[in-house]
């Protein structure tokens, strides 16, 4: 990967480096072209073509608070170019924040721009901003009215010629773009879409239907954070718009904020006078991910008293129902859901899931009659898929597992995207950021709380391990937060689309992100002395976890790399989330990325963390359970061998496994799927993870 050079950089050398970064951009490589033009910003940071493509890259990737301070800066170095204003102007008008505008709207008018393309710029951010009175006379309300009545009245693919009927003669039109974005997404064209309303954004900042657009899409695509900046626009314009606040909250839903998730789902509840079932069934998701679950419980059955036949709402409170262990409740409420809906694949998938299938079954056969059927939409095509899968290898016809498994899996990759490229650039990257640092440093003014961190990859025996844990008197099981990954990874970023040296990282930084992860678990743990925090991802930042709370401990959890991807392979993960799960070779290549994090920071800091191996575990599970005790601090007690006893309320895809005692059942499943997991097993070889 291109680095800063070690020398002072020849007006060739960035000359050569210059095109290699378009030539990136040009072939659809964000990420690389974003690198090297970074590194010759960390050589010369005062060229302007520079700083104006890494905000081009920064916007077009909707980094738009990176964006900012670059296009700013071309700006200042290139006043003249309206090209530069243009960028920054479609920067600001993407941010949307006021600061920023006022700021922009300064600096244009001292620019030494012609006065009419001053105006035109500043137009957007003025009176006519939200884009309801269009340029172009009476002819181009019309044509904006024909299209909408076409739209509303479910002609998606008329309104979209329209559309760009009418921009080809008015570009800037930004209602045209808003109306053409809706209707594209009506006929599943995401990334046309989502172009289209950024178009309209870029030259109405308000213009209220756009902004709720690219907010939902953004919600539809598993970007939360992205999503929450457009909704929060959108919600400011509308307050009392159902639509923004329920794709709010399940934004707030995904970035694990379960009080405002909770908050922005009440709001939904008090709008609708809780005579809508769905927003119920949302109201009540929050309610039990903030453990308030006599409450979720009450309003799951006033949704379901409302509308008794909604298959999705049975479904949601039978996930909630198998979450407490009421396994028999669960599947009567999925039972019911089937029969609601026979042709929606989830509620099979979600019954098979803890439902073990007998041979001859007549469910199976129905499912792969929906599957084959040509009228099944790819959504329930590939639930079904992966129902029919667990249900066939519950009666040990593996043979044929893999054809429902395979089309399932390529389902979900055509549904979400994913470039396996992207997490092996930013791994190297973090690595490169942490490299050199002085990891016996001592931070001043840390907390003395204690969490104990389980982390590995999904599916490795993590959630057993924390259960065992977290059946000590002395500790609860908080589950996947999230919270303590995502806030390390803000100490990081730099300039340049680049993340700073760690060794730049100031103590208090260090202290305020252990102080505030911290005073988070006394909130809503206020009871308990320790907590188990099984974030998934937090072997990527573990040393600064440590810095931050030198008394945490971390267990990190290995199993074997066949078994373990295959278990994610044959599961559907919470939407957004674990997107490499869906191929075998992206999931070879991410195990990789584990493997190489893991072990840098076995070179760097090896007595910070506790190696548990999953196959030791389920065969010498009371002697492997005492040294995991031990590697956490505790004292050992008896109960941590009964974990499938203990009561708490399970939230992954293990939640039927871990009721139950350990089981070697699963060691070596990959043992009889042969060359149908030859894609995998080869990247696993190649990677050196295997033998021949």
């Amino acid at each position: 990967m291109p680095k800063a050079p070690t020398h002072a950089p020849s007006a060739r050398d960035i000359k050569d480096s210059y095109a290699r970064g378009m030539a990136a951009m040009q072939a659809g490589k964000p990420g690389e072209a974003l690198q090297i033009f970074g590194a010759i910003h960390d050589a010369n940071p005062r060229i302007p073509e520079v700083e104006f493509q890494i905000a081009r890259l920064f916007t077009a990737t909707d980094r738009i608070d990176r964006a900012l301070s670059h296009a700013a800066a071309a700006a200042a170095l290139a006043p003249a170019q309206p090209a530069v204003w243009a960028a920054f102007a479609e920067a600001v008008a993407l941010d949307g924040g006021t600061e920023p505008r006022r700021e922009f709207l300064r600096l244009l008018n001292a620019s030494p721009l012609p006065p009419p393309q001053k105006a035109a710029l500043a137009d957007r951010f003025g009176a006519g901003a939200k884009g309801t009175v269009p340029a172009g006379g009476q002819p181009v309300k019309q044509a904006l009215a024909r299209m909408t009545s076409l739209f509303n009245g479910g002609k998606a693919k008329e309104a979209e010629a329209e559309a760009a009927r009418l921009l080809a003669q008015h570009p800037d039109c930004a209602m045209a773009h808003s109306i053409r974005g809706s209707a594209l997404a009506a006929l599943g064209r995401a990334e046309e879409a989502r172009k289209s309303w950024r178009a309209a954004v870029a030259r109405a900042p308000d213009l209220l239907q756009a902004l709720a657009g690219l907010g939902l899409q953004a919600v539809t695509d598993g970007k939360p954070a992205a999503a929450l900046r457009w909704l929060d626009r959108a919600l400011a314009l509308a307050p009392d718009s159902v639509e923004v606040q329920r794709a709010r909250g399940n934004a707030l839903t995904a970035l694990r904020d379960y009080p405002a998730a909770h908050a922005a789902f009440a709001e939904v509840a008090r709008l609708t006078r809780r005579k809508a079932a769905l927003p119920l069934m949302m109201l009540a998701q929050a309610a039990s991910h903030l453990g308030r679950d006599d409450e979720a419980e009450a309003t799951y059955r006033e949704a379901l008293a409302l509308e008794p036949g909604n298959a999705a709402i049975r479904g949601a409170f039978a996930v909630f129902l198998q979450g407490l262990g009421r396994f028999p409740e669960s599947e009567e409420q999925l039972l019911a859901a089937i029969a609601a809906a026979p042709g929606m694949g989830e509620p099979y998938r979600l019954y098979y899931a803890s439902h073990k299938a007998q041979a001859g079954e007549p469910m199976l056969a129905e499912m792969e009659r929906h599957f084959a059927d040509p009228a099944t939409g790819d959504t329930d095509r590939r639930s079904f898929g992966f129902a029919i899968a667990k249900a066939l290898e519950d009666v040990k016809d593996h043979a044929r597992v893999f054809d429902f498994l395979d089309p399932a899996n390529a389902l979900m990759r055509k549904a979400h995207p994913y470039d396996i490229a992207e997490r092996e650039r930013q791994v190297e990257q973090l690595m490169a950021a942490m490299e050199g640092m002085d990891w016996t440093r001592r931070v001043e003014g840390t907390t003395d709380a204690a969490p104990i961190f389980v982390t590995g990859m999904p599916r490795s025996g993590t959630t057993l391990v924390e259960q065992i844990i977290a059946s000590h008197s002395r500790v609860t099981g908080a589950g996947e937060l999230a919270d303590n990954t995502i806030s390390a990874m803000r100490l990081l970023p730099g300039a340049g689309g680049r993340l700073r040296p760690a060794t730049a990282i100031p103590d208090e930084d260090f202290a305020r992100l252990g102080q505030d992860y911290a005073a988070m678990m006394r909130e809503r743990f206020p009871e308990t002395p320790q907590i188990t925090d099984k974030s998934i991802q937090t072997y990527l930042t573990l040393g600064l976890m440590k810095l931050a709370m030198p008394n945490a401990r971390f267990i990190v959890v290995r199993r074997d790399p066949r078994d373990t991807l295959l278990s994610i392979y044959k599961n559907v993960f919470p939407e957004g989330t674990h997107l490499y799960g869906y191929d075998q070779v992206d999931l070879a290549r991410h195990y990789t990325t584990f493997t190489r994090m893991v072990e840098f920071w076995r070179k760097r800091v090896p007595g910070w963390f506790y190696e548990v191996q999953y196959e030791a575990l389920v065969e010498e599970p009371e002697a492997q359970s005492r040294a995991l005790i031990a590697a956490c601090g505790l004292e050992w007690e008896d109960a941590c061998l009964n974990f499938h006893q203990n009561t708490r309320k399970v939230e992954t895809l293990s939640v039927f496994q871990v009721r139950q005692p350990i089981s070697k059942g699963s060691v070596k499943a990959w043992e009889r799927y042969g060359d149908r997991l030859k894609p995998m097993l080869d990247q696993l070889r190649r990677d050196g993870h295997i033998g021949e």
